[in-house]
């Protein structure tokens, strides 16, 4: 019995501590208040904003039928965070030459049939990616308020997971930073302002409507091939004045052409990913990160009709993304 009590004494205190902890590090940090706004059941987050009538203006604005490819490849090579991510490999499960022999010799196949099959490992927040709403937590909270005890099993988020979230249809804004700061590219570690954002607007003009999808361009995805670990781990990005800025526009997603679409490293050594907490949980905003902004730069095309389509991976906290932009 004492054992038993000491054990839950100790188990008590280390949560306590836990607590502490957390609520230390979000000293001076204020990730905003909580837009719950859809009811208790809901899981679609920002994404409620697209509706019917916003789909077809977006549609309308379609004048030369042009696509923009926004989407890196999901290659080998492709950047990831040391100790947060696994790098992506794809092997060849099953070579042509080998099926045929297979086939032939244990199917009866007469037609010298073969085919390829590979085999993929990786993280679903490879290359261009959205985030679902339940990938990051504050303490135990996710959005809309779910605890992660019940949130998610061994086997994949419970609710939040990206299988919820809708495909998108929306009108576009590239915010083009670096153009505004007269730069190719903002240095690493640059964390944007709601001045950069306003100011970039202005002289694009360009507004951003109710319902959009934002994506910033900072010029820091020319680094995503040719310095594929360096352009992981440090970079110019949002600071959480900058999402909150956003925020407030009522967007339904916000992405950038760097690893983490928040600056790394972050505003305060101490308080990780604040952005992602902000809009992730607090907000319901998805998050689209590598982005490949580059051409809608070069071309100026601030506004435009953005498709989105994330794959249904049951449970995922995200999943890698093909990005159209039309115009």
């Amino acid at each position: 019995m004492k054992l038993t009590l000491t054990s839950r004494f100790l188990r008590a205190v280390f949560a306590i501590a836990l607590t502490i902890s957390s609520t230390l590090s979000l000293a001076g940090t204020d990730l905003g208040k909580n837009n719950w706004q859809w009811g208790e059941n809901d899981v679609l987050g920002a994404g409620n904003l697209m509706t019917a009538q916003s789909i077809m203006a977006a549609l309308s604005t379609v004048d030369k039928g042009e696509i923009i490819e926004l989407s890196h490849d999901v290659a080998m090579g492709a950047p990831y965070i040391n100790g947060i991510q696994t790098p992506y490999v794809m092997t060849l499960a099953r070579t042509s030459k080998n099926m045929e022999k297979m086939l032939t010799e244990h199917m009866g196949a007469t037609n010298e049939v073969g085919f390829y099959l590979e085999r993929i490992e990786m993280t679903t927040h490879v290359s261009t990616h959205i985030d679902a709403l339940g990938h990051v937590t504050i303490a135990a909270e996710l959005y809309n308020g779910l605890d992660r005890e019940d949130a998610a099993s061994d086997t994949g988020l419970n609710h939040n997971g990206i299988d919820k979230s809708p495909p998108f249809i929306a009108k576009g804004v590239l915010i083009d930073v670096a153009a505004y700061k007269g730069v190719d590219t903002l240095k690493e570690g640059y964390a944007i302002t709601p001045e950069d954002l306003q100011g970039a607007l202005k002289k694009q003009n360009t507004k951003i409507p109710e319902g959009s999808i934002i994506f910033v361009h900072t010029g820091w995805g020319k680094n995503f091939t040719a310095k594929p670990q360096h352009y992981a781990h440090t970079g110019p990005g949002l600071g959480l004045a900058a999402s909150k800025w956003l925020a407030s526009k009522n967007v339904v997603a916000i992405g950038a052409d760097n690893m983490a679409l928040e600056v790394t490293p972050g505003e305060d050594p101490n308080v990780i990913f604040p952005v992602h907490q902000h809009l992730l949980v607090k907000q319901g905003i998805y998050i689209v990160e590598n982005v490949k902004t580059d051409e809608l730069a070069e071309k100026k095309l601030y506004e435009s009709t953005i498709v989105m389509l994330p794959t249904k991976f049951r449970g995922a906290t995200g999943t890698p993304l093909r990005i159209i932009a039309l115009h």
